[in-house]
């Protein structure tokens, strides 16, 4: 089984998530730090917001953000950050990589606020800081902008949260990461209890089923808090900076690129879903390189007879061979009485519902505002993205 986010996964998610977007300015509590790189965590967490704020209100933005970049130089060659990068533990490794990378995306993102042309946007961000971002990328592989992953799952956000904003933004910026958190938890409970009930034999298939159901519905009323009570003002203040990266030819960090959002696809839809909507599998694996990478290529695995050659595109996405259907549930469903396939469909409708409401949020808060989704094409749309994980005949 995968692992969970155990700090989430003790707590209750109700409890949290009934007071996310109080649009409150004083709700941070940053006690317990996590500093792994020591004065570039400390510029990242403690200074840079206040950089951006006086980027925005500044006469010469240019300029403003030609300091940024000279001080984000100093603060790489005062120490080496190389050797530190290479030798910290896996879970601080994780926290100093979002760190590199929320400093990187910052860089970019400002540049293009001040109307900087590539070249000084890459001196902007600076060969040290470059340095660093491929150092981290080789030693945990990944997509070489801001990425989910660095976003959500390994920010620190119930401790010392990674955000860009001040004041009540910052706030709802915090809540933003931590509502994501709250539903992968959830999601990845619900996966765990589909695994029990796909891999050991004598599982109980009606209390896995209700397990699964219980933990995608408290995905859902997490979702609903988005839907509800997010402030489109504040969202739009921090939005800017999990766009599309500027300068690169590369998508920006998006709820999308939840690996447990495939998994549990997969597991409940997986067959129905490639033969009703094939353009969901052809875009994991197109954009695998988006998703969390030990998790997806655990979901690969799943879905590739040859467990070695798990990256590679499988030979049943092409038609070439049958859709693995001992990746999912299906085996076990077919031999379960009438009350177990209802409980099945019931954790389909209610992943079902999740999508339409990820939907409808997505476009209550980007679209219906008027805030372009810029530089995306149109098969990268939301209708074009979340709607094709639903199925045109799931079980009502």
């Amino acid at each position: 089984m995968f692992a969970s986010i155990s700090p989430l996964a003790q707590r209750s998610p109700h409890n949290c998530a009934q007071d996310m977007f109080s649009h409150l300015t004083d709700r941070i509590d940053r006690r317990q730090r996590k500093r792994p790189l020591g004065r570039f965590s400390d510029f990242v967490v403690d200074e840079l917001p206040h950089d951006i704020a006086q980027i925005k209100c500044s006469e010469r933005p240019d300029e403003a953000v030609r300091a940024l970049g000279r001080s984000i130089s100093a603060i790489v060659a005062d120490k080496d950050y190389d050797a530190l990068v290479r030798g910290l533990p896996h879970s601080e490794f994780e926290v100093a990589k979002t760190d590199i990378q929320y400093l990187t995306n910052c860089a970019y993102h400002m540049s293009a606020f001040a109307g900087l042309d590539p070249g000084d946007a890459e001196l902007t961000v600076g060969e040290g800081l470059s340095r660093l971002a491929r150092l981290s990328r080789q030693r945990q592989p990944g997509i070489e902008v801001l990425s989910y992953e660095d976003m959500i799952l390994t920010n620190p956000v119930q401790t010392d949260p990674r955000v860009y904003c001040l004041g009540a933004a910052g706030v709802e910026e915090r809540d933003f990461c931590l509502g994501h958190q709250l539903i992968e938890s959830e999601l990845q409970l619900a996966i765990d209890a589909l695994l029990e009930l796909r891999d050991v034999a004598d599982a109980d298939a009606h209390q896995c089923l209700a397990l699964c159901m219980k933990h995608l519905e408290t995905a859902n009323n997490v979702l609903t808090r988005f839907h509800e009570h997010m402030s489109p003002d504040l969202f739009g203040q921090f939005r800017v900076f999990y766009a599309k990266n500027p300068y690169k030819d590369r998508l920006g960090p998006s709820g999308r690129f939840s690996g447990r959002i495939v998994a549990a696809s997969v597991l409940l839809i997986g067959e129905e879903l490639f033969l009703q909507k094939p353009q969901f599998f052809s875009d994991v694996y197109r954009l695998s390189e988006y998703y969390p990478q030990a998790y997806i290529r655990k979901v690969f695995r799943w879905l590739s007879p040859n467990k070695e050659d798990a990256w590679l595109k499988p030979d049943w996405l092409e038609g070439k061979a049958d859709f693995p259907r001992y990746a999912t549930i299906s085996p076990v469903i077919e031999h379960g009485n009438s009350e177990i396939r209802m409980l099945r469909a019931s954790c389909v409708r209610a992943l079902d519902r999740f999508t339409l409401m990820h939907h409808s949020t997505a476009l209550k808060y980007t679209v219906e505002p008027g805030r372009p989704v810029v530089g995306v094409e149109a098969s990268e749309s939301i209708d074009a993205v979340l709607l094709q994980r639903l199925l045109p005949t799931a079980p009502q």
